[in-house]
């Protein structure tokens, strides 16, 4: 009798441990992303310190408080924005929104619902070429020149805003930091097609790697159901392996050079100067 009530006691302990394994049931305690990006949630989110080497949170996003991310795009921004600012005191990265605490919708974006997606404002520079701190107020503009411009009709709060010019050495650096971190995995960078078009300009005026500039061309992407990303970046990560399990949900094309990583597993982190050589190759759709 007591041997089957040992053994009837270790089955239901055998069995409630295998339901806690489930998907968002049994996690290690960091970040979760479920859902997709214009649909979904997080768990245990990192919260961005809204001021560190080389970024800053603007004041008008520190009030919106949307610093949660999940943890891999956190880091990889704080690493980026490191990278490209060093120890310099001005002309500091500023970092707009990533999404809410829990997620979910928000009456600022259709997306940044899963913790997968950031807003970065553009570096800028003065007349002179020196670094200019980033917009307090508002996300400025930039045109095919990078010189700064108002839509009809509307107005910028953020003084000074005209002398702004697009920094287009910093901003390709910053671009190539993100696409170089071996942590995470790119899947888009919103930028309307004149901006693109200038920062592919200069990568290859200045000699940089063939297999970065053609994965640059390829994330890079001005939406069509979408205003033209002219005052910002917009990046977007693919789930990670263990989000997928419990549930996060990547909407779009898996990239060529993504597709064997994203459906038979291997390493999450890897190194992005061999497995980003085949940047190029055409896309291949999901599914």
């Amino acid at each position: 009798m007591v041997r089957a009530r040992a053994g009837w006691l270790a089955m239901l302990l055998m069995a409630s441990t295998a339901a806690c394994a489930g998907p968002n049931l049994w996690t290690d305690g960091t970040s979760v992303s479920t859902g997709t990006t214009s649909r979904g949630r997080m768990r245990h989110p990192a919260k961005l310190p809204l001021k560190g080497p080389g970024f800053v949170v603007p004041p008008r996003w520190e009030e919106r408080g949307f610093q949660y991310g999940v943890d891999e795009l956190v880091a990889a921004v704080q690493r980026a924005a490191k990278k490209v600012g060093g120890r310099a005191k001005r002309g500091l990265l500023g970092v707009a929104d990533f999404g809410p605490q829990r997620g979910g919708k928000s009456a600022w974006h259709g997306s940044h619902q899963s913790g997968r997606d950031v807003d970065l404002h553009f570096y800028s520079v003065d007349a002179k070429g020196h670094p200019i701190d980033a917009p307090h107020n508002d996300m400025i503009r930039y045109d095919a020149d990078g010189k700064p411009y108002v839509r009809r009709g509307a107005t910028y709060n953020e003084l000074g805003w005209e002398g702004r010019r697009f920094d287009t050495s910093r901003n390709w650096q910053l671009v190539e930091a993100l696409l170089a971190d071996s942590e995470i995995r790119v899947q888009w960078i919103f930028v309307s097609q004149a901006l693109e078009d200038r920062l592919l300009a200069y990568a290859t005026r200045q000699k940089r790697p063939a297999w970065l500039i053609e994965y640059a061309r390829t994330v890079m992407y001005s939406p069509a159901d979408a205003p033209p990303h002219d005052d910002h970046f917009h990046v977007r990560i693919y789930c990670s392996r263990g989000d997928r399990f419990h549930g996060c949900v990547d909407r779009g094309p898996i990239w060529q050079h993504e597709k064997k990583k994203y459906k038979y597993g291997g390493p999450e982190i890897y190194d992005p100067f061999q497995q980003r050589l085949q940047a190029a190759l055409p896309r291949v759709d999901e599914g």
